[in-house]
């Protein structure tokens, strides 16, 4: 009897000693989720299958993405996952192709990332159980809490590489399975919006500023990463969430920003993170397509690198251009730009606002700038007659996407631009000079 009482006890003391594992993530409640490097879409579905699960995460990759294309999903701050002694957690994946998916865990608590492969059959649902202690892809062994699970679905069975070519399939993974933990939320966002910019209107081409209402800005077709835009005190301002993903704007076409000296943005993080929570690092990139998509960075870190990082109060920086022509970047092939911190560590929030390129010789002494402009019937629903007090080389009319829809090439002081094939909406046309001087003014079809 004493013997049983004993055994017991041990019993009692190694279940107590281990947490269990439950569901941490069904996808019921829609959680952030965000494919990357060209997967073809990632998105939450209702359950195709017979299994009939409810809400489930869809992967579908693409032969022209990236070998290592994937898919993040954002755990809630009440469901991370805990793997500081059970470093395993169970997927439940669906494919109708073998294929061997690598789960890779991300942190914004101070954990190292992790990653480990397992194979699946092709035969529809199954179970799969990944240990983070391989070091799949380079990562550590899980140790820490853990807010981000990303799927890349074209690893090789082998776990020393990537499928090539990719592979083509449809995959659905659900219920995340782990020692379930919580994290803090978060800071609330700041009460004190970025100070406005002083520039002349004429001098400056504005990537992200509300309140100046430049006239000269420059329209991105497109976004990617993840941002959200808040008010603070009336001003819009961008919010990154960096343990999700960095953010950036592109276009289909490059930018001549040959006028310009500085570019100029202001950025604030919050002085209640530790040193370590950020990568101890923000990263504003500009990049040119000279032929090839090429990245240019400038670096701001606690330790002072190309700047010195500070917390707590909006900061005001202004990056000569010659600092990134330095390194290669063309004035003439202006691409992109995107925001960034550290690939290892992430921080929590950074904010951004007034975004845009500058003069150190103001643009504004030139008769171009001051130039009137008129442009008649505005909105239209045939043609518009564009006059002005200077001479005119170029007109190209963009729609609100940053689309080239229109193009004149001439000379002289007076121009019509004719609507049909337009739809009604809002357009911005760019007037340039011979001297490469430029004023954009807005267009309306009825």
């Amino acid at each position: 009897m004493k013997r049983i009482t004993s055994f017991l006890m041990i019993l009692m003391i190694s279940f107590i000693g281990f947490s269990q594992q439950e569901v941490v993530e069904d996808f019921e409640s829609s959680p952030s989720v965000a494919g990357f490097e060209g997967l073809g879409s990632a998105t939450i579905i209702s359950d195709p299958t017979a299994a009939g699960n409810g809400n489930i995460f869809e992967l579908i990759t693409s032969t022209t993405g990236q070998v290592f294309q994937g898919a993040e999903v954002l755990l809630a701050s009440d469901s991370s996952l805990d793997l500081t002694s059970d470093i395993t957690i169970s997927v439940d994946v669906w494919s109708e192709v073998a294929f061997s998916p690598m789960v890779k865990l991300e942190s914004t608590e101070g954990a190292p990332p992790a990653a480990n492969t397992q194979n699946h059959t092709g035969n529809g649902w199954e179970t799969l159980t990944f240990t983070f202690d391989t070091g799949s892809d380079g990562t550590a062994t899980a140790d820490g809490t853990y807010t981000k699970v990303v799927f890349f679905p074209n690893r090789n069975a082998a776990d020393d590489g990537w499928r090539d070519p990719i592979i083509e399939g449809t995959f659905y993974f659900d219920n995340i399975t782990g020692v379930k933990t919580s994290v803090d939320e978060g800071l609330e966002d700041i009460e004190t919006p970025a100070t406005d910019p002083t520039e002349a209107d004429a001098d400056v081409l504005s990537i992200f500023n509300d309140t100046n209402n430049f006239s000269n800005t420059w329209v991105s077709d497109y976004s990617f990463g993840e941002a959200s835009f808040v008010e603070i005190s009336g001003n819009e301002t961008i919010k990154i969430d960096f343990s999700i993903a960095g953010w950036g704007q592109g276009t289909d076409e490059v930018t001549d920003i040959s006028l310009y000296d500085r570019v100029h943005f202001d950025y604030y993080v919050d002085d209640r993170l530790e040193p370590g929570e950020m990568g101890e690092q923000v990263i504003f990139t500009l990049i040119d397509n000279e032929g090839a998509v090429t990245e240019y960075n400038y670096e701001l870190t606690l330790a002072g690198a190309d700047g010195t990082l500070e917390l707590g109060t909006w900061v005001s920086v202004d990056v000569p251009l010659s600092f990134f022509e330095d390194k290669g970047f063309n004035k003439e092939f202006f691409f992109q730009y995107k925001l960034g911190t550290s690939s290892d560590l992430y921080s929590q929030i950074v904010y951004f606002d007034n975004i845009y390129f500058s003069s150190d010789t103001p643009l504004s002494n030139n008769t171009f700038s001051k130039a009137e402009f008129k442009a008649f019937p505005n909105p239209t629903r045939g043609s518009w007659n564009i006059q002005t007090t200077e001479n005119m080389k170029s007109i190209q009319v963009f729609n609100v996407t940053g689309r080239l829809v229109k193009e004149v090439q001439l000379n002289a002081s007076e121009a019509q631009i004719n609507s049909n094939g337009l739809s009604s909406g809002i357009y911005l046309a760019k007037i340039s000079n011979d001297a490469d001087q430029t004023r954009t003014i807005k267009l309306i079809k009825e």
